[in-house]
């Protein structure tokens, strides 16, 4: 039985952990170099493929938002440091 079986409610929590992530790498992080970015994507995504594999959708979502977290950060250093 999955952890999160309810779909929109681990996406709602996929949202939250991502706005959490987001806010986290914003405030304290200053820049992330290309090579640990997608050394973090390709870790998230491998981790969300997994859980998905295993058999819990939910939980891969909050992977995944991790993950776009990730993504935003760098896009938002790219746009602000111009």
């Amino acid at each position: 039985m999955p952890l999160l079986p309810d779909l929109g409610l681990a996406a709602l929590y996929g949202l939250v952990v991502f706005l959490l992530a987001l806010g986290f790498l914003v405030v304290f992080v200053e820049s992330i170099s290309m090579r640990r970015l997608l050394a973090a994507l390709v870790v998230t995504l491998v981790v969300a493929a997994g859980l998905v594999s295993n058999g819990e959708p939910g939980l891969s979502l909050l992977a995944l938002g991790v993950a776009g977290a990730f993504v935003a950060n760098h896009a938002f250093e790219r746009l602000t440091t111009r």
